[in-house]
């Protein structure tokens, strides 16, 4: 009698089960794929969910990440993008790189040092593609316009401050000073914080003082305040050299009247912040999503100042290859023959 009743009730849990798996396979659920996989177009009524890697709370990255999901949100039908806050650029290259997010912001030189094993990627497997240049950080190199100094070149021999050790100053500026064949050693070179660097400036004490920064850097402005200022700027030698060196440097053209006494534009060497994506993403997804976020950028703007200096003329200029989908978008606005 006990083992009939444990037959039976067994029985009925199996049936039980049979019932539940029916059901489920019957159902019209749309699970959402996981990033790092090698995702299909979402069905007719259902959504894509993607990761966008961000940065830290407070970071420039964090409110443009934001901005670029709401856009892309509101502009691509049948895609859902998510936030991932992260500890920023070098987290969003490994992640992206890895597969474990779909897109992100990293830097020029982290994108172009993971994709060629170098630097502090050189033991890591990480494989980005770009959808795309985002805003700049640029490497201004102010004197007063008195001092009669325009060229890099005239820079030779002259007390030149880079501001802190190991910043982006001085990484850019020995950079130029390598790429033209100069030695460090003919340079005085002067470790000062910007805003140090300019009072001496103003004071007659050093030649020049290099800055690595949005536009308008607010040292240099408040030097233009008291006096002219100018911009050193890169010729088309120095220009094609530094390009040879060091591809995730790209000269750009700095406006006429930036500051106060700068009356002509200069050209100089800017390190522009990369959004980024995983291999394998659909073109046909990227492509939309690169097109809404480049079509609504006074909306992006909105949500930091930073991206005030992000521009579609030059946004297919990056230091590693443009996605499919990206590229497809930019050829097909003029940027790319």
């Amino acid at each position: 009698m006990f083992k009939s009743k444990r037959m039976k009730r067994a029985l009925v849990m199996m049936l039980i089960g049979l019932m539940v798996f029916v059901m489920a396979g019957c159902g019209n659920n749309d699970p959402a794929p996981q990033p790092g996989g090698d995702e299909t177009p979402a069905p007719s009524g259902g959504t894509l969910r993607l990761v966008i890697g961000s940065g830290p709370i407070g970071g420039a990255f964090y409110p443009l990440a934001g901005g670029m999901a709401a856009i892309v949100n509101e502009n691509v039908d049948n895609v859902s993008v998510n936030v991932q806050v992260t500890a920023g650029g070098i987290e969003n290259t490994r992640l992206i790189g890895s597969g474990e997010i779909d897109f992100g912001l990293t830097a020029s030189d982290q994108a172009y040092h993971a994709n060629n094993k170098s630097g502090m990627f050189s033991e890591e497997n990480l494989e980005l593609e770009s959808m795309g240049a985002m805003h700049a950080s640029v490497l201004q190199i102010a004197v007063a316009k008195s001092s009669g100094l325009t060229e890099f070149e005239d820079l030779v021999g002259k007390r030149v401050a880079i501001g802190e050790p190991g910043g982006g100053a001085e990484v850019g500026f020995k950079q130029l000073i390598s790429s033209g064949g100069w030695e460090e050693s003919e340079f005085d070179l002067i470790y000062l914080p910007y805003d140090q660097a300019m009072d001496q400036i103003a004071d007659g004490l050093i030649d020049a003082a290099v800055v690595y920064a949005g536009l308008p850097a607010p040292s240099i402005t408040s030097l233009a305040a008291n006096r002219d200022v100018l911009l050193i700027n890169v010729n088309d030698d120095l220009k094609e050299k530094l390009a040879n060196d060091s591809p995730f440097w790209v000269v750009e053209t700095i406006a006429a009247g930036t500051y106060t006494g700068m009356d002509e534009a200069i050209n100089t060497p800017v390190q522009r912040i990369l959004l980024n994506v995983r291999t394998g993403m659909d073109p046909d997804v990227v492509y939309e999503m690169t097109k809404a976020i480049y079509e609504n950028l006074d909306q992006l703007r909105t949500y930091h100042a930073s991206a005030a200096s992000i521009s579609v003329e030059v946004a297919h200029n990056t230091s590693i290859k443009l996605h499919e989908g990206a590229e497809r978008y930019f050829r097909e606005i003029g940027n790319i023959e």
